[in-house]
């Protein structure tokens, strides 16, 4: 039985550390959409989730420059169909931390 990509240590590493640091920097809204993030419970249309901007597909790495917080619903949207360049809009009156490690 072959381990999923999003179940190795490499990729739950990169996930925890992506929430910690946007929990920390104080992002609460999806730069994307504007949806207030939540934290605490998982897979649900807001649920705070790590999102490579680069998607893994197209060469993105587990690195923290190619993470940022999405909403579940703004990633599953982009799943890994968006192209090699991050393309999607940010709203810059409902982002209120971009990830800085």
């Amino acid at each position: 039985m072959t381990t999923s990509r999003t179940g190795t240590a490499s990729h739950r590493k990169w996930r925890e550390h992506a929430l910690t640091e946007a929990k920390n920097n104080g992002q609460t809204h999806c730069p994307l959409c504007g949806t207030r993030l939540n934290y605490t419970t998982t897979r649900q249309p807001n649920s705070a989730e790590p999102d490579h901007i680069t998607p893994y597909a197209h060469g993105g790495t587990n690195t923290p420059d190619n993470a940022r917080i999405i909403c579940r619903q703004c990633n599953q949207r982009r799943g890994a169909h968006t192209t090699r360049h991050h393309t999607d809009t940010l709203q810059p009156s409902t982002t209120t931390t971009l990830l800085a490690w």
